[in-house]
């Protein structure tokens, strides 16, 4: 007894170990895209779950590639090392890789790999072909859509001959609707791939816009239905997947593959070891185990339709598959012979009717009268525009603000004689208003529609309005700091003739710069896509140069950099001018301050990531900033004087009070103890130190005239007609003599100055030093001793004088004779 308990004990051991040794079967299944993509894919990894729940398969895998060389790199070391069983090509893109390994290991001890493949070509024994007839199912859903079709216009998207395919399985369709309504219009377009959602959806809308009701595909997912859908249109499941279990009443009409009839029967076939393998051919079939299609209608398909349907699929499964319509018709013959296709003869068919084989139907890829082709579809990429509202925004305010560029010009115009415009030399100040204007439409043109023109204009544009602007002001000022930065006061004579070349010399060098740029920088526009987060099939048109544009463009703003810098040094420069009418250091530094401000905002934003058109808002928005608050900064103080003081000014040389600096010293002056003598022979007060002169609290008229004259191009008398009675001759001398001795003190402390003088001569050399004398001046003419301090310590000077003459500066002997008399009145 014990011994039988033991028997059947190491039985049961025996048993169980021959069913862990016995090996497991494995199955890998290519797909050419995901299994979410309610088509093709989809159904082929239907049919690999129902095979493994059959046959209790636990290796069952999945492998997404496409093409020769990613199927073949990724599919051999699989077969290499993971001993597969069987490998299911489901596509015609893992064709010839799959096929290429089987011949590898076609005899094989080790690798005895079978390969499952698309086509019909003659089995091995580790190479199995299945191929279904793809023809019927499209000539039934072309019959179909006819049916259906309100409008009488029907269309297709097909892959084409750019996805290894052709056009047959479009003309089966197309031969399917023709057996309904000979008249169909049929419409359709080629993408050149089995799965592009952006292509597929863009056709499928041109289509429809075409008037088609109906629109069939051959694609592996279900992106025609989805575009149909949305566009409220009822849609079609023709890449065999029942699409009404997902979508319902809007699909009308679908046919769906069942893999399994066929896959299960192969696996168990290799499971088997039999190597002696054939093809397989899935159909319409009255068997409904080898039935590979099933339809499915919506609720809106009336029942007339569906018996048409069912009658028409009958016939094709009763009939001999190369007796189909799409095989032989009346069109065939004239077809064959135009593109030189080889007829068949099928038994009971007769001329009119032509036949062709399975294998000429394949290289069908013209279309036949009756098909219109629209050709290989190209999305059109959809143009984003410049926000219009933007442009408006700025062409509106850029417009307001020329306007009021152009009221400052006339302006200036009407108002050049007074002071504070002629002051400033009103040539330069149109200048800089119509450098301005040209800034002004270089914005107008920046913000405009992008072109090769545009995208030039505004740079020259607005480039040159800067230098215009910029230059101007820079040489105006320039003018002013050499005339009174004039430590020994010579006349200086400075016109507009000659400084108008400096203004003409930066204007060319911006136009050289900007014609290097021109000329190598490749300043074009261009359709961008990918940027200012556009969708994949929008673009935007933006200006675009290459590296030597660039780079010439550093340049230039190099440039602008430097002209700054020389304006910055120009105002410190003519900061010591105490004539506010001359003195523009604080325009031009709140100038730069404004400049300054927006490269802090405007080199921040531009460094950082950002989309065209807020780069074009920024800068726009800088370029109006910096030029309208250049030209307010510049102009408001001026037209302000203008209105506020009229023909008057700020300083006695236009008859109103002296500056702040001028009454101190003046009052200093006032109340210095005695005369002292700088270096230059100059009377100066206690307060100043040996580099400064003393500035009189007279009016000095012509001085002011000689002065203004300078930045005007004008002669003295424009100025001081009211106060000067000019004789030829003796006026020239006395010129002569104001020229040369303009500068001087001319105040002889402790002395009397007899001047006699009809004809407005200065006599000062032959003044009379008489230290404790009263000397009245009795003279009709008018004797006056500019720039003087009337402190006599021991003398009363009375001067009556009518006009105005003015005093030359003393020679060394003079200065010493003041000396002598100084140290006699000390002894006294």
């Amino acid at each position: 007894m014990k011994m039988k308990i033991i028997f059947l004990f190491l039985n049961l051991i025996f048993f169980i170990n021959i069913i862990k040794c016995e090996k497991q079967f494995k199955m890998l299944t290519l797909l050419t895209a995901q299994v979410d993509d309610l088509g093709f894919n989809n159904m082929i990894n239907q049919g690999r779950i129902e095979v493994a729940k059959d046959m209790n398969i636990e290796d069952s895998r999945l492998l997404v590639v496409d093409g020769f060389n990613e199927t073949f790199k990724n599919l051999l070391p699989i077969v290499q090392n993971d001993d597969i069983d069987l490998v299911i090509c489901s596509s015609t893109g893992h064709l010839q890789a799959c096929r290429a390994i089987a011949e590898m290991y076609i005899n094989s001890t080790t690798i005895k790999t079978q390969f499952l493949v698309r086509g019909s070509s003659t089995s091995t024994k580790n190479l199995i072909y299945i191929s279904y007839n793809y023809a019927s199912a499209n000539y039934i859903s072309g019959y179909f859509a006819a049916l259906f079709s309100k409008t009488g216009k029907i269309g297709f998207v097909s892959p084409g001959l750019a996805a290894n395919n052709n056009d047959s399985f479009v003309y089966a369709f197309w031969v399917g609707a023709r057996q309904v309504k000979p008249d169909i219009e049929f419409y359709y377009f080629n993408i050149g791939n089995y799965l592009d959602v952006d292509k597929t959806v863009a056709a499928t809308n041109d289509l429809l816009d075409m008037g088609c009701d109906v629109v069939g595909n051959t694609l592996d997912d279900f992106s025609t239905g989805d575009a149909s859908i949305a566009r409220g249109f009822p849609a079609i499941g023709t890449n065999g997947f029942p699409q009404r279990h997902v979508y319902g009443e809007n699909v009308i009409y679908s046919y769906s593959y069942n893999w399994t009839k066929f896959f299960l029967p192969i696996a168990e076939s290799v499971k088997s070891g039999n190597t002696n393998n054939s093809q397989w051919y899935a159909d319409f079939n009255f068997d409904e185990n080898k039935n590979f299609f099933h339809l499915d209608y919506g609720f809106e398909v009336n029942q007339s339709i569906v018996d048409k349907m069912n009658t028409e699929i009958d016939y094709l499964k009763s009939t001999d598959r190369l007796s189909h319509p799409y095989y032989c018709n009346d069109l065939i013959p004239q077809y064959a012979k135009e593109n030189n296709l080889k007829l068949v003869d099928v038994p009971g068919i007769t001329l009119p009717i032509g036949c062709i084989s399975h294998s000429t139907f394949l290289t069908i890829n013209k279309p036949f009268p009756g098909m219109t082709y629209l050709g290989n579809y190209k999305i059109k990429l959809v143009e984003v525009e410049f926000l219009q509202s933007v442009q408006y925004g700025f062409s509106i305010t850029t417009g307001a603000l020329i306007a009021i560029t152009i009221v400052m010009m006339l302006g200036i115009v009407k108002y050049k004689s007074t002071p504070s415009i002629r002051s400033a030399s009103p040539i330069f100040l149109n200048f800089i208003l119509a450098g301005g204007i040209i800034v002004y439409i270089g914005i107008i043109v920046w913000v405009g529609p992008a072109s090769d023109h545009q995208c030039n204009a505004r740079l020259w544009l607005v480039t040159l309005g800067f230098s215009t602007l910029i230059g101007s002001l820079v040489v105006k000022n320039f003018r002013i700091w050499l005339i009174f930065d004039n430590p020994e006061l010579k006349s200086i004579s400075i016109t507009n003739y000659q400084l108008f070349p400096w203004v003409g010399a930066c204007l060319v060098i911006n136009i050289i710069l900007m014609s290097i740029l021109t000329s190598v920088g490749d300043l074009r526009e261009i359709d961008a896509q990918g940027i200012d987060s556009l969708g994949k099939y929008e673009f935007m048109k933006v200006c675009k140069m290459n590296s030597s544009g660039a780079s010439t463009l550093y340049t230039i703003l190099a440039y602008f950099a430097a002209l700054l810098l020389v304006g910055v040094f120009v105002s410190w420069k003519i900061r010591i001018v105490d004539i506010q009418e001359f003195n523009e250091s604080k325009a031009i530094a709140n100038t730069l301050y404004a400049i300054s401000f927006c490269l802090f905002v405007i080199v921040p934003l531009m460094i950082s990531p950002q989309d065209k058109q807020s780069e074009t808002i920024v800068l726009c928005t800088a370029g109006l900033f910096i030029t309208t608050a250049a030209l307010l900064i510049i102009f408001t103080p001026k037209f302000w004087r203008v209105f506020t003081l009229g023909d008057g000014g700020t300083n006695d040389m236009f008859r109103k009070k002296q500056s702040n600096v001028a009454t101190a010293r003046a009052e200093s002056s006032k109340s210095s103890s005695g005369p002292k003598v700088n270096r230059r022979g100059n009377l100066v007060s206690d307060d100043f130190t040996d580099t400064e002169t003393s500035i009189s609290e007279k009016k000095v008229n012509v001085v002011a005239g000689a002065v203004l004259a300078e930045f005007t191009d004008d002669t003295i008398s424009d100025f001081d007609d009211n106060n000067i009675e000019q004789d030829n001759n003796d006026n020239n001398i006395e010129q002569d003599n104001i020229e040369q001795d303009n500068n001087n003190d001319n105040n002889n402390n402790n002395n009397n100055n007899n001047n006699n003088n009809n004809n407005n001569n200065n006599n000062n050399n032959n003044n009379n030093n008489n230290n404790n004398n009263n000397n009245n001046n009795n003279n009709n003419n008018n004797n006056n001793n500019n720039n003087n301090n009337n402190n006599n310590n021991n003398n009363n000077n009375n001067n009556n004088n009518n006009n105005n003459s003015t005093t030359g500066q003393p020679n060394d002997e003079k200065v010493e004779e003041k000396q002598q008399n100084d140290t006699k009145e000390d002894k006294n």
